[in-house]
């Protein structure tokens, strides 16, 4: 008989496991549909799966179970596939550039 703390254990490493997939499919679709509906949902997807990967590696934590390495380690992987690329950054305020008139003085 398995006593009722493994199971929940087993329950954290499979959360874990699962926010791993879909933080990474989180990511392909953000980074291969950016300008897309579906690119901006693949962002919020992404900052949920990192908010679960937390919160499961740090009950993983608690159960000493390894997973919560994994957990740290498939984040700093994820975020650093975010933030890599040459995605276009999005400004708040649109760019003027400014053109001054110049004098023409005489020779």
């Amino acid at each position: 008989m398995v006593p009722s703390s493994m199971r929940v254990c087993a329950l954290f490493e499979l959360s874990v496991i699962l926010f791993q997939v879909f933080g990474v499919a989180a990511l392909v679709v953000s980074r291969l549909l950016p300008t897309h509906r579906w690119g901006q949902r693949g962002r919020t997807w992404f900052v949920v799966a990192l908010l679960g990967l937390g919160i499961a590696g740090a009950l993983c934590g608690r159960h000493d179970s390894e997973f919560s390495l994994f957990a740290g380690g498939t984040m700093t992987l994820l975020l650093i596939g975010m933030t890599m690329g040459s995605g276009a950054a999005d400004t708040a305020t649109p760019v003027h550039v400014r053109v001054t008139a110049q004098r023409k003085l005489a020779s």
